[in-house]
């Protein structure tokens, strides 16, 4: 069952990435990296606290003229690192691995819009595989996640940051389901 769960995952990223949302064809220097720092809080009854990097690049799919939005690609590479700060009788009643950090790879579809000249908020969808189904007492259900994310962004010619909301969870799809938010600044300097 496993093995038939990556391979869906697998051409789900492999395949999402041809779709293409209509509109003019971008110029390649409007794709950027970037690099997050951030803190995070596990979901359920007995989620820890973690820290995060994320590295990702993002880039520019299309732009739609009729609603005046970008289309964007997002593929990611997450570090979370333990920071449990749970309670003794937490620790005791937590329905995962208290010890576990994780990495994980994600592939987000994500929708920008421009509220002014250098003010934009995305809201995106996508998927992540991790290397581990629990974190600081978050039981995750699967290594297999959606990753949803809300932002509000600042952009210059030179440098973009944003703040995002990310929230990881399976969707329901298998029996335990804590799921994962975190807040997570990240700032990019163009070159």
């Amino acid at each position: 069952m496993n093995n038939i769960k990556t391979l869906v995952v697998t051409c789900a990223l492999l395949f999402s990435s041809i779709a293409y949302a209509g509109g003019p064809k971008p110029n390649p220097e409007d794709s950027k990296y970037f690099v997050g720092i951030g803190a995070g809080d596990g979901g359920g009854a007995h989620g820890g606290s973690f820290n995060a990097l994320r590295i990702s690049y993002q880039s520019l799919l299309s732009h739609n003229t009729s609603y005046d939005f970008d289309y964007l690609s997002d593929i990611a590479l997450n570090i979370w690192k333990d920071d449990s700060r749970l309670s003794a009788s937490d620790k005791t009643t937590a329905t995962s691995d208290l010890d576990s950090s994780n990495i994980s790879i994600s592939y987000s579809r994500v929708i920008r819009k421009y509220l002014s000249k250098n003010v934009f908020f995305d809201a995106g969808i996508g998927v992540s595989i991790h290397n581990n189904e629990s974190m600081n007492g978050s039981d995750l259900g699967s290594i297999y996640q959606f990753e949803n994310r809300l932002g509000i962004g600042y952009e210059r010619e030179t440098y973009r940051s944003v703040f995002n909301l990310f929230h990881y969870s399976n969707g329901g799809l298998e029996g335990k389901n804590d799921g994962v938010d975190i807040l997570m600044l990240s700032v990019s300097k163009y070159f």
